[in-house]
């Protein structure tokens, strides 16, 4: 049995000795060049070369078959098929091919629904310098610091910007207050831009074109050509010509007699019968929901108060005669329970200015039209012309004040603003 079991761990040990020895066969083959497996072929482009001569698809035979609709993913399979590199060429390479031809005969698009956010960012990317360098985050700034919501009246200014800040403010509160909106020239530059909102007839009417000579004209030459342009000879008054002819408008309107004739025989399409219909529709909304000049203008002046004029030379009392007059009159008037307040004649909560303009003499001229302790904004593309702007309401005093123990309007205080912030955005 000793014998035995002596055996048997020879044997074993003999085993062992095989087993560690074969490890070390390997390894000594693996050293030996003759013995070494043959590694894989490196490929890379370093034997291409760029003569415009891998390319057996012409430029003739490409028109043609965009000509011809053919898709894009075709053309792009049919422009590697006739490359005689593109199999030589490296996986990543070959990726950065397929992508460029994709990007140019393949476009694709994402249908997004359009939003202040989303438009502001299309147009940044499409040209940023038309809007100022104005930014989504930038925009969600501002409205957040003029406190825009719903029930507000808000004067922007925003010239600059493309109408981007007149567009976001009338989205953002629903149809319920309204924006007072200033544009230089004959008509609004940026229609097309807040046409693309889809805004509701709610939203269409709440907000407003000004020109911008009705805030920053003369208010006795306004006085003047009203009276020169709308007073009825024979009863002396004002009468508002374009409100007289709004109210004759009737909807639904009849079609008359040429208009049904011409829609019966000469449109016989029904497509287009529903599409004049449909145009003349909007037509009549928008003769009916369109506000008047002299309404727009009683909108403004009761807008601004009187005593809170700013004058050039100094913020001296340079309050017309015809002002002070008003002002009597509402003073002395009686106000009783059964008296109707007309709801239009409050001053702005909110100011928002964006335009290329001076903005500290845009700001000084608009302040009259802001209520007391309300949220005002400017933006700009530089820095400078905002820190004059601050270095002047800083530094804002008033040395002759003859209403000393009285209410003080806001344009003659010795503090026009507090809370004073610059942000670099």
């Amino acid at each position: 049995a000793a014998a035995a079991a002596a055996a048997a761990k020879a044997d074993d040990t003999a085993a062992a000795v095989k087993e560690d020895e074969e490890p070390t066969k390997d390894n000594d083959n693996e050293s030996n060049p003759e013995t070494t497996v043959p590694s894989k072929k490196i490929i890379d482009n370093r034997n291409l070369i760029d003569d415009n001569t891998s390319q057996t698809l012409t430029q003739t035979q490409v028109h043609t078959l965009l000509s011809t609709q053919t898709p894009g993913s075709t053309i792009v399979a049919a422009l590697i098929s006739n490359s005689s590199t593109f199999s030589s060429k490296t996986a990543f390479s070959q990726a950065k091919y397929v992508k460029r031809k994709q990007l140019k005969y393949q476009p694709r698009c994402r249908i997004v629904r359009i939003t202040p956010s989303t438009l502001c960012s299309a147009m940044h990317l499409r040209d940023a310098r038309k809007i100022c360098n104005l930014r989504e985050d930038t925009l969600g700034q501002v409205l957040s610091n003029a406190n825009v919501c719903a029930g507000q009246r808000v004067l922007v200014v925003d010239t600059a910007v493309q109408g981007i800040i007149t567009a976001s403010c009338v989205r953002r509160m629903g149809g319920y207050g309204s924006v007072l909106s200033l544009y230089c020239g004959q008509q609004p530059g940026y229609l097309d831009v807040v046409n693309r909102m889809n805004f509701t007839v709610m939203e269409k009417q709440a907000l407003k074109w000004i020109a911008f000579g009705e805030v920053f004209g003369d208010y006795d030459e306004k006085k003047r050509q009203t009276e020169r342009l709308l007073k009825d000879e024979e009863s002396g008054e004002i009468v508002d010509v374009e409100k007289r002819d709004r109210d004759l408008i009737e909807w639904p309107a009849a079609l008359q007699p040429h208009t049904r004739r011409y829609l019966t025989e000469d449109v016989k399409n029904e497509k287009k019968v529903s599409e004049f219909l449909s145009k003349r529709s909007a037509r009549f909304a928008r003769k009916l929901t369109r506000n008047t000049m002299l309404e727009l203008r009683e909108l403004v002046d009761g807008c601004r108060d009187v005593e809170e004029n700013y004058n050039a030379a100094g913020p001296a009392s340079s309050t017309t005669a015809t002002a002070r007059e008003n002002k009597e009159d509402a003073e002395t008037m009686v106000i009783d329970d059964n008296t109707d307040i007309p709801q239009d004649v409050r001053q702005c909560d909110s100011l928002i200015i964006a335009t290329k303009y001076d903005p500290t003499a845009t700001l000084l001229r608009l302040l009259p039209y802001l209520a007391p302790s309300c949220p005002f904004v400017i933006y700009h593309e530089f820095l400078e012309p905002l820190l004059e702007t601050f270095r002047t309401l800083q530094n804002y005093y008033v040395v002759e004040n003859q209403e000393d123990g009285n209410e003080v309007p806001m344009m003659r205080r010795r503090n026009i603003a507090i809370n004073l912030r610059l942000t670099d955005t």
